[in-house]
């Protein structure tokens, strides 16, 4: 990836043609939360518009506050709320094959503080959609919950820069507050996060064994197991997480 004016230029794959139908969609519709598509530049890289503001690296307390864990629940039902009804034009695939459920939407599938701008600590636009492929709603969700919350054990929280693991039911509580969550998606959610997780886990390490190069040292540094110490840490604290949602 490579900034070149008020443009960022990234390489392409053969889901792009369904990112940039997707892109697009947005843009006519008025959503504001994410780059826009403009074209393709001579190298064969896709060329956005570039989004001002910070794309932290981790959730750490300063970036992730109370608030801005609200925001992007929001952000996030804007965007579900703006993509619904989107059909992909035939003859084009996305990265992931689709993940049945209720309702589903075309999900960004990697939502996460170093996918998202922040501009005064509030966000403003998601980032990166290479990953996006319809799903439940709820899996958007969960996958966010899991990032910005932080979701994790206490090891996790001090990778993200927590000297003391934060609330984390409340935390949840907040986000999902933020999407306005319904009561249906509410119960049992910690299930369809522990599911989220070990769907990143099993991805990593498929494409792993596929030879994906990226993917490969994932493995080699271990990350799906940091993953399924964080699924572990959800399952065991699933009765606090629950319940904090629909008290």
């Amino acid at each position: 990836m490579a900034k070149v004016g008020d443009t960022v230029r990234r390489s392409t794959g053969p889901w792009t043609p369904a990112v940039h139908a997707l892109l697009r969609h947005l843009e006519a519709g008025g959503f504001d939360g994410a780059p826009r598509v403009l074209g393709i530049d001579e190298r064969g890289r896709e060329v956005l518009s570039y989004v001002k503001g910070n794309v932290p690296l981790r959730a750490t307390p300063e970036v992730v506050t109370e608030r801005a864990l609200y925001e992007v629940g929001g952000l996030l039902r804007r965007y579900h709320e703006a993509v619904s009804g989107f059909e992909l034009p035939s003859g084009i695939e996305w990265f992931h094959e689709p993940v049945q459920g209720r309702g589903t939407v075309v999900c960004h599938n990697d939502l996460a503080p170093r996918n998202t701008a922040f501009r005064e600590g509030r966000p403003v636009a998601f980032l990166d959609w290479d990953l996006a492929s319809p799903a439940p709603p709820a899996w958007d969700v969960a996958h966010a919950a899991w990032q910005f919350v932080p979701l994790s054990d206490e090891r996790g929280c001090a990778r993200n820069g927590w000297t003391r693991p934060p609330d984390r039911p409340r935390r949840l509580r907040i986000l999902c507050d933020g999407y306005g969550l319904s009561r249906e998606d509410r119960a049992a959610f910690s299930r369809m996060v522990a599911r989220r997780m070990e769907a990143t886990a099993s991805g990593i390490e498929r494409l792993a064994a596929e030879g994906v190069t990226a993917h490969e040292r994932l493995v080699r540094d271990s990350v799906p197991d940091l993953v399924r110490a964080d699924r572990a840490w959800v399952e065991r604290h699933a009765g606090d997480l629950d319940a904090a949602l629909v008290c």
